[in-house]
């Protein structure tokens, strides 16, 4: 997970994780994330709100692409957050930081391992 969020942009380690979906209301998965990024992990009100996730990543674009640069993500919904339903809650604190520094190794080495394949292989 961790190095898939890197390689689309996501800040490392992050701030916090919103979580969406189905699967933010299962607390082992959120504590799993927690644990593996090692930042507190946020849910909204209604767990079946990727679709909502997939708009604003949409919305964001357009307003990108508007504005003719990157703009933050948050510009779309700063100081707006109570009157919609992207508000959050903490559902999960951060996961212990010596876990955390095991993973990054073990993700490192993941890395190095997966880029020696597409080297060898290429990609499909």
């Amino acid at each position: 997970m961790w190095a898939h969020a890197e390689r689309f942009g996501m800040p490392s380690p992050p701030k916090k994780i919103i979580a969406t979906g189905g699967a933010s209301a299962n607390h082992c998965i959120l504590s799993a994330i927690a644990s593996i990024f090692g930042c507190d992990v946020y849910t909204v009100q209604r767990p079946d709100s990727a679709s909502l996730g997939a708009a604003l990543r949409a919305a964001h674009g357009w307003l990108c692409n508007k504005k003719g640069g990157f703009l933050p993500i948050s510009d779309m919904y700063m100081h707006k957050l109570e009157k919609t339903s992207l508000s959050c809650k903490l559902s999960v604190s951060a996961g212990d930081q010596e876990l955390v520094s095991k993973y990054a190794t073990l993700m490192n080495k993941r890395i190095e391992i997966e880029n020696q394949l597409v080297q060898k292989l290429g990609r499909c």
